[in-house]
């Protein structure tokens, strides 16, 4: 069985409709970002053909619980997938396909429900376009902490010194210890490293470290336009999830990137004796 996390730009493309069509064991995994992204803007419009391939094969998809609740979610490794999924919904995707074909056929109340859906995916996407000139300004703050060596190194690609490695790692912890302090209703209980590193909140920390370092890479400018930072902001949401599972779907450079490389530094991560220092830390505000 393979599971793979499909992101939006995936969602239209033949890659989908090959990956699903080839094995009745490979299914599409859909967050609910995957979700928003379908509904915003004209809803009745972009709805229907990103959700046409999915329909094609409503017993291979996969819906997730929403990411405030995974957020909240133990990093404990049995169960970890599972705890992700939402069944009631992922049970009921055929019937969600019905739906969306009959109000496609012009079902008035249909067609409403879907209406306040795209509401409600609009409404979260102005809140990340709110917050997204903020985040250029922490990129600067974080490159100005790096050396002229460790710089030329993110520039040329080539192996980080032991320095910029222990800053990396200190960046990614402090991310994500702040982001479960802020979050309101983080993990109870991290009962050691692996625990912390199987939650999303630090995964997540993991992908926006990566990202800032090809951000720094790419000489990007501290202003940019917030929807192009939004974008990247929903790219790393996509390569997070697909860490969880067995790899991302996406047309898109940047995702894939952030995927490989957040795979790449948990794999790393995983080598690492548990040594227990985070036994017992809380992750509450």
């Amino acid at each position: 069985m393979t599971k793979q996390v499909v992101d939006s730009n995936a969602m239209h493309c033949e890659t989908l409709r090959a990956f699903l069509s080839a094995s009745q064991n490979n299914y599409a995994v859909l967050n609910d970002y995957a979700a928003m992204e379908a509904y915003k803007g004209n809803t009745l419009k972009s709805i229907f053909p990103s959700m046409k391939i999915a329909s094609e094969f409503p017993r291979q998809i996969i819906i997730l619980k929403s990411t405030g609740h995974i957020c909240s979610l133990s990093g404990r490794e049995r169960g970890l997938q599972r705890r992700m999924i939402d069944e009631r919904q992922t049970r009921d995707f055929p019937r969600f396909c019905r739906g969306l074909k009959a109000a496609e056929n012009g079902d008035a109340g249909l067609r409403k429900q879907l209406l306040e859906s795209g509401r409600v995916a609009d409404t979260q996407m102005d809140r990340i376009l709110a917050s997204a000139p903020i985040l250029p300004g922490a990129i600067k703050e974080l490159r100005e902490t790096f050396r002229e060596e460790e710089l030329k190194a993110i520039r040329l690609g080539k192996p980080f010194p032991d320095t910029l490695i222990e800053k990396a790692v200190k960046f990614i912890m402090q991310l994500a210890f702040k982001a479960m302090e802020s979050h309101p209703t983080p993990p109870l209980r991290i009962g050691s490293v692996n625990e912390l590193q199987n939650t999303y909140l630090f995964r997540h920390s993991v992908a926006t470290f990566v990202w800032s370092i090809d951000w720094i890479a790419q000489g990007k400018p501290d202003i940019v336009r917030a929807d192009r930072v939004r974008n990247d902001v929903v790219d790393i949401i996509f390569a997070t999830y697909a860490t969880f599972f067995d790899g991302l779907l996406s047309n898109d450079r940047l995702a894939q990137l952030i995927y490989h490389g957040t795979r790449s530094i948990l794999s790393m991560l995983a080598r690492v004796p548990d040594g227990g220092h985070f036994a017992g830390q809380r992750a509450t505000k």
